[in-house]
């Protein structure tokens, strides 16, 4: 669920030799990946550096000192840290994980292609700080440095978001104490619905799916959330639209909502 995503940028450090790419995406297990799992190519970064900059409409760039062996492509951007998040997300290319992170005053998340992942950071621009800088990085191609964002246990590709991998058998959704009013049905639109609305939507699905919320959901209807809905509407006899309507809201925030398997909504999200 877009920022998955379900915030942001990577703290400006002198000549940025302090910053890192983003941690590895989890593994259904739950476990951090290790990075050599993932058989991202030079090809993947350049098509995703070409992606970001046409999302952006930015500028792809040689990077600054990042403590990076190689691999790394950067993209300037005109815009903001947090408008550079937000138009990524919005934009829906490169496609993401789901949710944005931040730790350490790090902003990250990851790139899907075919061969698993690239890492990606938001950070603002050391040419000028108040733009932002994306730095897109094949896994482990750069260094472990201090301040760096720490190792995570990404969020599981068709989980509305997480640090942690789903349980096997999703537990009994906790309580909800009322229901909070539908203000408008939820759908996949472009460009993509956000809102606080699609944030409460996403909070209480990774509730009900026994997704670990992490950092919550980003506010954004993306393809993984409307993967999630259908999962959802599915499990508990509704129809599988993958829009929220009323029947759909009043269901999930009941005492009568039944769990779903998140890696239904998995399959449901692959392209």
């Amino acid at each position: 669920m877009r920022r998955l995503t379900w915030a942001g940028g990577l703290a400006l450090l002198p000549l940025l030799a302090s910053a890192a790419p983003a941690p590895a995406p989890a593994s259904p297990s739950g476990a951090a990946a290790n990075p050599a799992a993932s058989t991202a190519t030079p090809a993947d970064l350049e098509q995703a550096a070409e992606q970001s900059a046409l999302a952006l409409d930015g500028l792809i760039r040689p990077c600054p000192p990042l403590r990076s062996e190689n691999l790394l492509r950067c993209v300037a951007s005109d815009l903001g840290v947090e408008a550079t998040r937000k138009r990524l997300s919005a934009v829906g290319t490169p496609t993401l994980y789901g949710a944005w992170r931040a730790a350490n005053g790090a902003v990250y998340n990851w790139v899907k292609v075919p061969g698993g992942y690239l890492n990606l950071n938001v950070l603002p621009d050391p040419a000028n700080s108040a733009r932002a800088l994306v730095v897109l990085s094949l896994p482990g191609s750069a260094a472990p440095a201090k301040n760096a964002a720490p190792a995570a246990t990404p969020p599981n590709k068709g989980a509305t978001v997480g640090t942690t991998s789903p349980q096997a058998t999703p537990p009994k959704p906790p309580p909800v104490t009322g229901t909070p009013p539908l203000r408008r049905p939820l759908r996949l639109t472009s460009p993509r619905l956000n809102g606080e609305d699609v944030r409460t939507l996403q909070n209480r699905l990774m509730d009900v799916s026994g997704v670990a919320r992490g950092q919550g959901g980003d506010g954004w209807y993306g393809p993984v959330t409307r993967a999630n809905v259908t999962a959802f509407q599915a499990a508990n006899g509704l129809p599988a639209t993958g829009v929220v309507d009323a029947a759909t809201w009043k269901r999930l925030f009941s005492a009568q909502a039944k769990p779903y398997d998140p890696k239904a909504a998995e399959a449901l999200a692959k392209p």
